[in-house]
């Protein structure tokens, strides 16, 4: 119940429509009571030409009215039909209006928890998306929040209106004949231990289904873009089988939760024939004695074959409940996920920054077992090149990530221009830092909007002459719409050259006073690597600049080289001076160069 209130309480944001929702809700239940109240007056004024209702029968709603406006018996020929459409009409009207505003609070309730989930996703940390695939979070997004939107528009309005006609309809028989009422609840508990049941079977399996809905979403995106490595394998018949196994199992669940939803309605269908046939014996013996007229059982029997439907409604409500609920839950994981990292309470911009950056006693792992960096210190002063080298592995990735604060160190401190990069705020702080990594992220936009990436309305010229720095003008303007033109996702309609080179020309495009090259370089041929380098050199002048790259070229021409050796830093110094020192990076450019190639670790 605790679970149904707190969804419950999604639509209090949207109170106007709410109370519009709730008052339409009581309209359809007036219309709802005083259409089973005409069925007095028709049976024993129309159909058996009595009297009104005196002693000897139950005063109705209608036979009120009738009084009221002193109508003769003839007029009821005419009233009673004309009644009957309004009320038909008016209970129709209010019906659709409480549905409609209650399916508009879904949709706005959805949005907003759409909103929410992604906003929350995007201030995640990197170690949240290190452990979460990526299609189990696309499933959360977009399948668990359709089956809430189900569950609020339709299942709460379902159950509001149902539950306001359901009180109705509870008035009218009791107004009618209360003790026959009271006998004919009677046997109504027996739907309620079973409807218990129903409820924690179809949440169970409901959260189980979105598991399995997971497991295909993760399939979907591992196979569409590992593609290619799927055909070149000749894995097709292997994926299609992994993924009919996954929509089979997903297949299983959904049998279960409709063994369980389609049995509630015919158990409700049942308790209501048990009750039809208890109220025909009770009423037939409650009119021979006097107690009640026909039209009084008429209407009485009309109200209690209406609750069916309301109650079939809630029955049905309840299953779709069940399985938002299990949504809910598994929504709120993300919802109540805390990032590790955080700013500060106290945190400020950080002022534009000179470049120096300082690592003191760094130490860092992913996870306690396994430790990446420990106790790296160094220091790299304003508008100096350093290359970071070693073999894969080693934390040369890692150290870049910290200098970002994509992670935090575990022990140790990280400063630029003397300033703690935790104090300060992380949109000030990445706002300095330009980044090219090896695993190339473009977006299916235009080649405009890929360059100038959230930078809305920037000049074109601007644009162009980032482009020119990372050598991607050229190449750019023999594109079918130039700089409108779009690369498509991932940007595959580019070479993986042009790719790396866009990647270049966004960093540059904010100007940073420190830039990270994370093997920048990497995907380019040769021709290109050698127009980039001319690039790469203008721009590093007047920037701190960390250089990851197996290029000697690049290696060679940095102010200093760091070698990254089991989690700390085992050589600093020149090309030339750590060839002297005949160490780990001799080794590693004798091993190289022994192969002929003009590349290092």
């Amino acid at each position: 119940m605790k679970e149904i209130f707190r969804l419950f309480k999604l639509t209090l944001g949207e109170k106007n429509r709410l109370s519009l929702s709730l008052l339409f809700s009581l309209f359809a239940a007036f219309f709802t009571y005083a259409f089973v109240d005409l069925v007095q007056p028709i049976i024993d004024n129309m159909m058996l030409q009595s009297e009104l209702p005196a002693e000897g029968g139950k005063l109705s709603l209608l036979g009120f009215l009738f009084r009221k406006l002193q109508a003769a018996e003839e007029q009821f020929i005419w009233l009673i039909p004309m009644l009957l459409v309004i009320v038909v009409f008016g209970k129709g009207i209010f019906t659709f209006l409480s549905s409609f505003f209650m399916k508009s609070i879904g949709h706005k309730v959805v949005k907003k928890m759409r909103d929410d989930l992604f906003e929350r996703l995007i201030y995640q940390s990197s170690d949240y998306f290190d452990y979460k695939p990526t299609g189990e979070l696309m499933s959360r997004l977009t399948s668990d929040v359709d089956k809430i939107q189900q569950a609020v528009s339709g299942s709460m309005g379902d159950i509001i209106l149902s539950a306001f006609m359901l009180l109705a309809l509870l008035v009218k028989i009791f107004i009618t004949d209360w003790q026959l009422a009271l006998l004919s609840l009677v046997i109504t508990p027996m739907a309620v231990i079973p409807l218990i049941l129903f409820s924690h079977q179809l949440k169970k399996k409901g959260m189980l289904g979105q598991k399995k809905m997971a497991q295909i979403y993760n399939l979907l995106h591992e196979t569409i873009t590992g593609n290619k490595i799927v055909k070149a394998f000749t894995m097709e018949k292997f994926e299609i089988k992994k993924f009919f196994q996954a929509t089979f199992s997903h297949f299983k669940i959904n049998l279960k939760l409709a063994l369980v939803g389609s049995f509630s309605s015919p158990f409700m269908e049942f308790v209501g024939g048990i009750l039809g046939a208890f109220i025909l014996v009770m009423g037939s013996s409650r009119i021979s004695r006097g107690y009640m007229t026909p039209g009084d059982f008429s209407s009485f029997i009309m109200a209690i074959f209406m609750m069916y439907t309301p109650i079939k409604r809630l029955s049905r409500a309840n299953n779709t409940l069940q399985q938002g609920l299990a949504c809910y839950e598994r929504i709120e994981e993300i919802l109540q996920s805390v990032p590790q990292i955080e700013e500060y309470p106290r945190a400020y911009p950080l002022p534009p920054v000179k470049g120096n950056v300082k690592f003191e006693n760094v130490s860092f792992s992913y996870n306690d077992m396994m430790p990446v960096l420990q106790d790296v210190s160094f220091e790299v002063k304003p508008n100096e090149r350093i290359a970071l080298v070693g073999l894969s592995g080693a934390g040369k990735t890692t150290i870049v990530n910290l200098l970002s604060r994509f992670y935090d160190p575990t022990s140790g401190r990280i400063t630029l221009d003397g300033i703690d990069i935790r104090e300060v705020s992380l949109s000030s702080l990445r706002s300095q830092i330009g980044l090219v990594t090896q695993e190339l992220i473009l977006f299916n936009d235009t080649v405009r909007n890929n360059i100038a990436y959230g930078l809305e309305e920037m000049p074109l010229d601007r644009i162009e002459n980032a482009a020119r720095l990372a050598e991607a003008h050229d190449f750019i303007t023999k594109l079918p719409r130039k700089y409108d033109s779009n690369i498509g996702e991932g940007g595959t309609l580019l070479s993986s050259g042009q790719r790396q080179r866009l990647a270049i020309a966004r960093a540059l495009l904010k100007d940073p006073p420190i830039l990270i090259l994370d093997e920048a370089t990497s995907a380019l041929d040769a021709e290109s690597e050698k127009l980039i380098q001319v690039a790469l050199a203008n721009v590093m002048k007047d920037r701190t600049t960390f250089v990851i790259a197996h290029r000697l070229s690049t290696v060679r021409s940095a102010d200093r080289i760091l070698v990254v050796d089991k989690g700390g830093i085992a050589e600093i110094g020149t090309h030339e001076e750590l060839c002297r020192e005949n160490g780990i990076y001799k080794k590693l450019y004798d091993l190289q160069f022994l192969e002929g190639e003009e590349t290092i670790l």
